[in-house]
C-alpha cells in the first residue's frame, strides 16, 4: 500500500493546457456536424490532420435530410473533399485513399468512381476535375443537376451566393462526363471496361532493346564479311597480286630524306646497316669504301620489290589454298554427320511394341537392339558384296562381334538424344483470376452526348463568360437561352382525333345472385 500511496497524484500535480478545452469542444461540435458512421476512424483522421496542418474531414454545417450514395458519399463530403484536394491538378491515389477514408466511405464506391475515370490498376494518379466530375454524378438524377452540383461544390463564393467557376474547368467536367457511357452496368477486368483490351506496349524494355542492338550488331558484321567475302573472290589472284605489287611501289616512291649533322653541324653521310657497299682497291690509300650508285639503288629496289610481291602472292595462294581445303573437310564432315542424323531420325521405329511386346524393356533399349540389328545386316551385307571368296566363307569370330557390338553401343549411348530426343512437358502457366469490378448505372451521368450538343452548349458557355469574367455559374444553366445539355426523352402522348365515337360501357348480366 505505501508504494501506491507515492505514486498517486494530486490534483496539483496533473497540468490540464488551457487550450484543452477548446480542442475538445471543437472535436465535439465537429463530430455533430459530420455525424462519421466510424466514430473512432474519424476521430484519428481528424487529429492526424491537425496535427499535419491540413484540412480535417468535418462538413460545415449537420445534413439533414442526408441524401447519400450507398458507400455514404454526400454532398457535404464532396465539397469538404474538393477544399482538402484543392491546388492538385493530379492527385496521387494513396492521398485521395487517405482522404476519402477520413471520412470513413466505402473503399468498393472509390474502386468505382476509379473505374470510371480509368485510370484503376493503370495509373497512379487521378485527374482532380474528373475524379469530383464523376463523384458528383453519384449524387443526382441528371447530367444538368451534376453540373450545377459541380459549381456549388467547387465556388469559393460563400453559400447563398452565384456559385461561380472558371468556364474553362467547367467545359472540361462537362466534356468529360458527357461523353462516358454510364447507362447501365457494366463490369470492369483490371480496371479496363468489359469488351475493351489493354492498349500493347509500344516502348520494348531494356532487355528486348539491348537483344535488338545485339541482333543488329550480328548482321552487320555478317554483312560487311559476305562484302568482303566477295570482293576478295570476285577478283582473281593475279590482279590482286599486281595491285600489291603497285601499293609497294606506291611506298617505295613516298621516300622520306634523313639528314645528319655532326657537333659542328656539319653533314654526314647516312647508311643503313646491312646494305651492299661497293669497295675500290687503290693501292696508296688502300681499302676505300665508296657509296653505291643510282642505277644499282633502283635496281636493288627493283628486285625487293619483285621478291615482296613474290612472296606476297605466294602466301595469298597458300592461304587460299588452305581455305578451299578447310571448306572441303567441312563440308564433308558435316554431309556425314547430317546422314547419320537424317539416318537415326527415320528410324521410326513403332515404340508401342514395347507396352504390347517387350514388357521387360524400356523404348532405348528396344530402339538400340533393333539399330544393331540393321548395322549387323548391313555389314554382312557389303561383306557379301566383295569379290573375294574366301572373305565370304569366313566367318566372324565371337571377339570380334562383341567388339563390334560394344563400339555400337557407345555410339548409341553418347547419340541417344539424336535417336531418341526427349521432349520437355511445358507446365501451362496459371492465368492469374481477373478482378472484376461491377459498376452500377450512375443516373446523373447518363448515355453519352451527342457531338452537335456538346458543341452547341460550349460556344453558349464561351459566349456568356466574355461579360462575367471567364466565369461560368449555376445561373447560366437555368436561363432560358441555355441549349441543353443532354438529350432528354421525349414522352409520346396518344392524341384521339374529336368526333370519334366513345366506346359503351356495358355492365356484365346475367349469372344467379345468391345469398
Amino acid at each position: 500500500m505505501p508504494e501506491l500511496v507515492e505514486q498517486m497524484y494530486c490534483s496539483q500535480q496533473i497540468v490540464i493546457p488551457p487550450k484543452f478545452p477548446y480542442i475538445l469542444k471543437r472535436y465535439c461540435k465537429a463530430a455533430i456536424k459530420t455525424q462519421p458512421y466510424d466514430l473512432l476512424r474519424w476521430s484519428f483522421e481528424y487529429f492526424k490532420a491537425l496535427a499535419q496542418r491540413r484540412p480535417p474531414p468535418v462538413k460545415l454545417r449537420l445534413e439533414y435530410p442526408v441524401f447519400s450514395t450507398e458507400g455514404g458519399l454526400t454532398r457535404g463530403c464532396l465539397k469538404v473533399l474538393a477544399n482538402q484536394l484543392a491546388g492538385m491538378a493530379e492527385i496521387p491515389l494513396p492521398v485521395l485513399k487517405q482522404a476519402w477514408e477520413g471520412f470513413c466511405l466505402d473503399p468498393q464506391e472509390l474502386r468505382r468512381i476509379l473505374c470510371l475515370c480509368e485510370v484503376y490498376l493503370r495509373k497512379d494518379t487521378v485527374p482532380f476535375l474528373h475524379f469530383l466530375a464523376v463523384a458528383g454524378g453519384l449524387l443526382t438524377k441528371c447530367l444538368t443537376h451534376t453540373m450545377i452540383l459541380l459549381c456549388e461544390s467547387l465556388t469559393k463564393e460563400p453559400d447563398g451566393g452565384s456559385a461561380a467557376i472558371p468556364v474553362s474547368e467547367f467545359l472540361v467536367m462537362y466534356k468529360f462526363i458527357a461523353k462516358m457511357d454510364a447507362a447501365k452496368d457494366v463490369r470492369y477486368f483490371n480496371g479496363f471496361r468489359e469488351g475493351e483490351a489493354p492498349d500493347p506496349e509500344s516502348v520494348p524494355e531494356e532487355e528486348e532493346i539491348q537483344e535488338q542492338e545485339e541482333l543488329h550488331g550480328d548482321r552487320k558484321l555478317r554483312e560487311i564479311s559476305a562484302t568482303l567475302m566477295s570482293s576478295t573472290e570476285a577478283v582473281p589472284k593475279q590482279d590482286q597480286s599486281k595491285k600489291i605489287e603497285e601499293k609497294v611501289v606506291e611506298k617505295k616512291k613516298e621516300g622520306i630524306e634523313i639528314i645528319v649533322l655532326d657537333e659542328d653541324e656539319n653533314e654526314i653521310p647516312f647508311e643503313f646497316y646491312g646494305e651492299p657497299k661497293e669497295v675500290v682497291i687503290d693501292e696508296e690509300l688502300g681499302e676505300e669504301e665508296l657509296p653505291p650508285a643510282d642505277d644499282q639503288v633502283e635496281e636493288q629496289q627493283k628486285e625487293e620489290q619483285v621478291e615482296v610481291a613474290v612472296n606476297i602472292t605466294e602466301y595469298v595462294a597458300e592461304a587460299y589454298a588452305a581455305r578451299m581445303d578447310r571448306l572441303e573437310d567441312l563440308e564433308q564432315t558435316i554431309d556425314e554427320i547430317a546422314a547419320i542424323v537424317n539416318r537415326f531420325k527415320s528410324a521410326n521405329y513403332d515404340l508401342g511394341m514395347v507396352a504390347g511386346r517387350q514388357m521387360s524393356t524400356t523404348s532405348g533399349e528396344f530402339i538400340v537392339q533393333h539399330i544393331e540389328k540393321e548395322i549387323m545386316a548391313y555389314i554382312d551385307e557389303q561383306i557379301a558384296i566383295l569379290p573375294d571368296p574366301d572373305l565370304k566363307k569366313k566367318k566372324a569370330k565371337p571377339e570380334e562381334v562383341e567388339m563390334i557390338k560394344q563400339m555400337l553401343e557407345t555410339f548409341l549411348d553418347e547419340n541417344m538424344d539424336i535417336i531418341v530426343p526427349e521432349v520437355e512437358e511445358v507446365e501451362e502457366e496459371e492465368q492469374p483470376i481477373p478482378e472484376i469490378t461491377i459498376v452500377y448505372a450512375v443516373p446523373g451521368i447518363g448515355p453519352p452526348v451527342d457531338l452537335d450538343i456538346i458543341s452547341e452548349f460550349q460556344d453558349y458557355a464561351l459566349d456568356v463568360c466574355k461579360v462575367q469574367a471567364d466565369l461560368f455559374m449555376p445561373r447560366n444553366i437555368r436561363h432560358f437561352l441555355c441549349p441543353p445539355l443532354e438529350k432528354y426523352d421525349e414522352h409520346k402522348y396518344e392524341l384521339t382525333p374529336p368526333h370519334t365515337p366513345k366506346k359503351e360501357q356495358k355492365v356484365p348480366t346475367g349469372g344467379t345472385i345468391t345469398d
